[in-house]
């Protein structure tokens, strides 16, 4: 449970209360700018509104990984996401030739092994890693392309694929070599590195391994008739998986392998292989699906971006959360008031203070959001249209968010977010009744992220989403 603090305030308006600070005479602010004159105080007590709202679309292509599995979160419902993607032709793939006594320069044909999708997963995770999960992989029999003036793909976006699978198979997400592995061949860079090896339908093996025994059928020597042979694969997770996974996409760290030999002549028997890849480009993307009816707060009721749910029907909560696209609306209404309190020396710091909810996250299942990187923060409308970052004026790069850990009080660790740009400019230029903040996983990377966070905002803790507001007033 988090401690009762005791704060001793000082009231100014109905909305806001201040705290004269001695104190905070150990603000690095510098002795140029305090004198006998001035005054450095703090209010932390702003009026703040806050609701969840959620993006119509996320974009999920053109990531350096994906995100593939299901997994079930107590807050944000049942949330699966299924990966599509590409499959290369690789290097075109030819016979073998030899020169044989009295033939001359003949084709060494040859005979199907096995057919392995391979994986490596890159460690991150969200769920329930001990669990056995599954796998099913499809062929897609539509070509994979953008809908007209669209020019990526997103998470709600899916294609028509084969019911009968590829591979449909039982494996643990720790990241073991499974399947079939010979050490002497798989002479891949990553090889060592074990992976997660699917052992695949021989059906479709030996249908490639037919192509290549036929001179005259080009289907694997030209990437275009590959192309129309295989349009893509689709990866879907079972029914009772309990984990979302990441895989990488780059530098051929997804493909299938087939693996062949010799069928003829001095090296019969000779194990080989060949890859298809599946290839990173902007083709490669996930699709997200989340049931949240059983969610304590029915997070359901949001359908469209334009809609928001107020924390005061949400249990005083608030939500952000990767790939589905949950971001936290905060309005801030009488922010303009500060200009009545003749801040003659001006604001040196405003930020926004966010507690995450005590039993909502966890250190193996559940991990908070990354610190630096966290969030991003826009203005907004009463769309809930994102417009424009809230910048740093040093750097003019987007303000960062930290985490402050209490090591001794874990339960009272926050995010901090330096929005002073912001406010300088609402007191500068005034702000209208529909302006807000939004906070957001970074929309560059949320289609591509499993992260979440559960904000707590109940008016009478002290523990809610506050604007920590530092001035200097001259006496």
């Amino acid at each position: 449970m988090k401690r009762i603090k005791i704060l001793v305030s000082i009231s100014i308006l109905v909305f806001l209360s201040s705290c004269n600070s001695g104190a905070f005479e150990e603000h690095e602010i510098g002795d140029n700018l305090i004198g006998n004159s001035t005054e450095v105080s703090l209010i932390d007590t702003f009026t703040i509104e806050s609701s969840t709202v959620k993006m119509d679309s996320v974009v999920t292509s053109g990531q350096k990984n994906i995100l593939f599995g299901k997994y079930d979160d107590p807050y944000f419902g049942k949330v699966n996401s299924d990966f599509y993607g590409v499959l290369g032709l690789g290097d075109s793939f030819n016979l073998r030739k030899i020169n044989v006594n009295g033939v001359g320069q003949v084709d060494v044909h040859v005979k199907f092994d096995s057919l392995v999708f391979i994986v490596y997963s890159d460690k991150r995770y969200y769920g329930d890693t001990l669990a056995q999960q599954s796998i099913s992989i499809h062929k897609v029999i539509e070509e994979i392309k953008y809908p007209d003036n669209e020019f990526a793909f997103y998470g709600h976006r899916n294609f028509a694929y084969e019911a009968e699978d590829l591979c449909n198979v039982n494996f643990f997400a720790k990241p073991v070599t499974q399947s079939v592995y010979n050490t002497e061949i798989d002479q891949d860079a990553e090889a060592n590195d074990g992976g997660i090896r699917f052992r695949m339908d021989d059906e479709l093996g030996l249908d490639i391994i037919k192509r290549v025994n036929n001179t005259e059928d080009d289907t694997v020597r030209d990437s275009n008739k590959w192309k129309k042979y295989f349009n893509g694969i689709v990866l879907k997770p079972g029914q009772n998986n309990t984990v979302m996974l990441s895989f990488p996409i780059t530098d051929s760290k997804m493909k299938m392998r087939l693996y062949y030999s010799d069928a003829e002549y001095d090296e019969v028997g000779v194990s080989r292989f060949h890859d298809f890849p599946v290839l990173n480009t902007m083709l490669a993307f996930s699709n997200y699906t989340s049931d949240k009816s059983s969610t304590p707060q029915n997070l359901g009721r949001i359908v469209d971006r334009t809609e928001e749910l107020s924390s005061d029907s949400t249990d005083n909560l608030t939500f952000i959360q990767g790939g589905i696209g949950f971001m936290t609306k905060v309005r801030i209404p009488y922010l303009e008031k500060l200009n009545t309190l003749g801040l003659t020396g001006g604001i040196l710091k405003s930020e926004l203070i966010l507690y995450p909810k005590d039993d909502s996250f966890d250190s193996e299942q559940f991990k908070l959001p990354s610190s630096s990187s966290a969030f991003n923060i826009y203005t907004t409308n009463a769309d809930n249209m994102t417009l424009s970052s809230i910048l740093n004026p040093v750097n003019n790069q987007a303000v960062a968010s930290v985490y402050n850990f209490n090591r001794e009080y874990p339960d009272e660790s926050y995010y901090s977010i330096d929005i002073t740009n912001y406010v300088n400019n609402v007191l500068l230029s005034g702000q209208n009744y529909d302006d807000a903040l939004l906070l957001s996983l970074p929309i560059e990377t949320i289609g591509n992220s499993m992260e979440r966070m559960v904000i707590e905002n109940d008016p009478k803790s002290d523990f809610r989403i506050r604007l920590k507001t530092t001035y200097v007033v001259q006496k």
